[in-house]
């Protein structure tokens, strides 16, 4: 005997009752709808600490970003197939609601797919808004809609693509398509009925909120009693509870007041609780016409609206896009928003009318018949299924990113700015600059890109993974030459001296990160590995101290740490959460009052740090200031605009006006950040973001001038207002390789030809440079720099012999 097919198990992320709103109403008559093949289970979105029943197999505190990610962790566990989330604003916590996104990335990581129900679509969303909204939708295998308005809306908008948006309509419950028993229906209601007498009765019903315009529709009440003195007005509903949270019963008691200087007390009457299906039923079928005076043209949607046409209720409504869709066939009469006498007219119209009022009470009952739950659940749960099956034919795991176009690996520049000794810091124009010498910074990036050349897969050309080695080992030894009692020199002329003091900053986290990349590496040679290592253990336990240093040193040598598996991670990412948590705020979920600098290192840091310690809060909350930074660096929005080298202040008006050149470094940082951020959640537009990121230098930028030079490899110093600064130094250079190599060595890009084009002779020998035999003595490099006396300061070879 063959078995039946177990049922598709169907999480939906809501409010949920007891939780007093219309949401959680229409999730638990959505779920009890889906019986065709669906074991629908409840994850309730909670603020009130409420106790709820069986079905609800997990709880998200709204506002606690843990919470989401514990979730889903919850959805795994309990066998679910699929998600669908219904989407309102003011249901999910952070900013616009952005702490839905760790819930989704979680399931993505979980290889669980998701839907999304849009229950408001603004017109004018705010930026974050926005992105939110687009981000969430962005994963989704589907988007469902109420209405064709809606769902044009929605594609308009770029919310989602036409592909994904589906119309499932709003349903309602049978029971309000008949008689309901008098015992089901509490004293307080019958108590109200019985006064209805035979007189004509207008009934809004909902929660209670300024939004919902009673306010005009006891104003058009007034109107209309001049010519229907009889006519009563039911307005029934408890007041919103965010409402009461925030301003307490203020909006329900000024509608008493109109009422009693109108002079309507006998002809209003207020149910002040929340009405159960039976008695909504009641109310329903004893109404002589339906009124929705909401303010708004923008709603999509209306459970009280729906529930009276299913009802078979004649209704006057404003003209708000799902009043306009359902009421299209002659179901209801459409007054513009805020119009107190074309609301009263429409009322007066259809009571002076029987004829009419007849008409339009049989095309409410035509529609209603077609909004009943289980009509609705079928169409629900076919698209669910729907879903489940193409999860399961394309398998589960990470989802794919169309492959970045990269260029080919080009080395002839940097090839030029590297010797024996380390790589020259400046150029003018494309020419090495000998007179500002070297730095640890600069040293610490080319270890790194080195890495990810030896570390590509397939390997690149021989010639290039000998350059590579030649690279890593020099950049250790200089490393090795700076260090003095866990501090380090930075600046180092050409002639070999040492231009500065031993002091922390953020040349001494760069030089931990670059250790920690070059101690993991799997292409490093052994000897270098075994160097990296060992200078990294003497430099990593006073990396906490790089706090007084500022943040970013901090985020370095958390990457190094982080990378060699390591030293104090979790001292490191306390020093970055802290930070964030300190200073994140409405609008402002960042690190520091400022954006400055290779911004997106910091998120990239504390995630990376958070992976290492399997901290899923953390992790969370370094997504979410990444996900902020993408909103206000333009990124989400499809172009990558670096805060300029005057940056950005979170009190400023304009942070944008004549914010100074874009940095190469920063687009870097956002593109290995994205890749990061990838890695951990699985997430395709972090994926597709790096991409974006990326393409910063080749072009796609605030003025569509590429920074990289195709012919030679090089990248130049930055993005002024007008063009690009002339220069193309070792720092510029090395970020783009940095950018490029980080999409390379994850997957996300692929060479065009896989074997790099070598560089020219004169690039593998040090060109420009004055001819060296062997090692230069102190004397002689010093000659190189006009003022400097040999032996002023401890030289490189000096150092490196000791």
């Amino acid at each position: 005997m063959q078995r039946a097919a177990a049922p598709t198990r169907l999480g939906i992320v809501s409010t949920y009752l007891p939780r007093r709103c219309g949401l959680a109403t229409y999730t638990a008559d959505l779920r009890e709808a889906l019986t065709d093949g669906l074991d629908p289970v409840v994850v309730a979105i909670d603020r009130d600490g409420l106790t709820y029943s069986d079905e609800v197999v997990a709880v998200i505190d709204q506002d606690r970003i843990a919470s989401y990610v514990t979730a889903a962790d919850d959805i795994a566990a309990a066998g679910v197939d699929a998600v669908l989330i219904q989407h309102e604003y003011g249901i999910f916590g952070g900013p616009d609601g952005s702490h839905v996104l760790h819930l989704t990335r979680a399931l993505t990581r979980h290889g669980i797919p998701y839907l999304v129900t849009l229950h408001t679509q603004l017109t004018h969303p705010t930026t974050g808004q926005s992105a939110t909204l687009s981000a969430l939708c962005a994963g989704a295998a589907r988007v469902t809609v109420f209405t064709e308005t809606a769902r044009h809306l929605a594609i308009r908008a770029g919310i989602a693509t036409g592909e994904q948006l589906t119309v499932v309509p709003h349903g309602a419950p049978e029971i309000l398509r008949a008689v309901p028993p008098r015992g089901d229906l509490r004293g307080h209601v019958t108590e109200v009925l019985d006064q209805l007498g035979d007189d004509p009765v207008l009934t809004t019903f909902g929660l209670v909120s300024a939004g919902k315009g009673l306010e005009d529709a006891i104003g058009a009440l007034a109107r209309v009693v001049e010519r229907q003195p009889g006519t009563r007005y039911v307005i029934a509903g408890a007041t919103h509870p965010e409402i009461v949270r925030h301003e307490g019963e203020s909006y329900r008691q000024s509608l008493h007041h109109l009422v009693n200087r109108l002079g309507l007390a006998g002809n209003v009457h207020f149910i002040d609780s929340f009405l159960t299906p039976a008695e909504l039923s009641a109310l329903l079928r004893r109404t002589t016409i339906f009124v929705t005076p909401y303010v708004s043209p923008e709603q999509i949607c209306s459970g009280a609206l729906t529930f009276a046409v299913a009802a078979g209720c004649p209704v006057v409504s404003t003209d708000y896009h799902y009043a306009s869709d359902l009421l299209s066939d002659g179901t209801g009469v459409l007054v513009p928003c805020r119009d107190v006498p074309g609301l009263a007219a429409g009322i007066s119209g259809l009571l002076d009318s029987p004829p009419a009022l007849a008409a339009t009470r049989a095309a409410a009952d035509r529609r209603g018949s077609r909004l009943t739950w289980p009509a609705v659940g079928l169409q629900a749960a076919e698209l669910i299924r729907d879903v489940v099956r193409e999860a399961r034919a394309r398998g589960s795991g990470r989802s794919t990113v169309p492959p970045v176009p990269v260029p080919r690996l080009r080395l002839h520049h940097l090839g030029r700015l590297t010797d024996e000794f380390g790589i020259v810091e400046f150029c003018r124009g494309s020419d090495p600059v000998l007179d500002h010498g070297y730095n640890v910074d600069d040293v610490s990036r080319l270890a790194i890109v080195s890495a990810g050349l030896l570390d590509l897969s397939p390997p690149a050309a021989p010639h290039v993974t000998n350059l590579a080695r030649r690279w890593a080992g020099m950049s250790v030894r200089f490393l090795a030459a700076a260090v003095r009692a866990g501090v380090m020199h930075n600046r180092m002329s050409y002639g070999g001296s040492w231009t500065d003091d031993p002091h922390p900053g953020d040349h001494v986290g760069r030089s931990v990160w670059a250790l920690g990349v070059l101690s993991a590496g799997a292409g490093v040679p052994p000897e270098t590995r075994r160097q990296a290592r060992a200078l990294l253990a003497g430099l990593a336990p006073d990396t906490p101290a790089l706090a007084s240093c500022g943040l970013r040193s901090v985020a370095y040598a958390l990457l190094g740490c982080a990378a060699g598996q390591v030293g104090p991670v979790a001292e490191l990412v306390a020093v970055l959460d802290r930070a964030l948590v300190g200073s994140a705020g409405a609008g402002w979920y960042w690190f520091e009052p400022e954006l400055t600098y290779d911004n997106a290192r910091l998120p990239h840091a504390l995630l990376a740090g958070a992976e290492v310690l399997g901290d899923r809060a953390v992790a969370a909350r370094a997504l979410t200031a990444l996900d902020w930074y993408a909103d206000h660096a333009g990124l989400s929005a499809g172009t990558l605009r670096n805060v300029g080298n005057r940056w950005h202040h979170r009190d400023a008006p304009d942070r944008w006006a004549d914010d100074g050149d874009e940095q190469p470094i920063d687009a870097a940082s956002a593109v290995e950040a994205m890749v990061e951020a990838w890695r951990y959640t699985g997430d395709a537009r972090y994926g597709s973001l790096a991409g974006v990121a990326y393409e910063w230098f080749h072009g796609r930028n605030r003025i569509g001038v590429p920074l990289y030079d195709a012919r030679t490899g090089a990248c130049h110093d930055g993005l002024e207002p007008d063009g690009v600064n002339a220069n193309q130094g070792a720092e510029s250079t090395l970020a783009h390789l940095q950018a490029e190599l980080a999409l390379l060595t994850a997957g996300l890009a692929a060479l065009p030809d896989r074997v790099p084009v070598e560089p020219s002779a004169d690039a593998r020998a040090a060109v420009a440079k004055p001819e060296r035999k062997g090692t230069l003595l102190a004397a002689d490099r010093a000659k190189s720099k006009p003022g400097r006396r040999a032996g002023t300061r401890s030289t490189w070879k000096d150092q490196h012999d000791a």
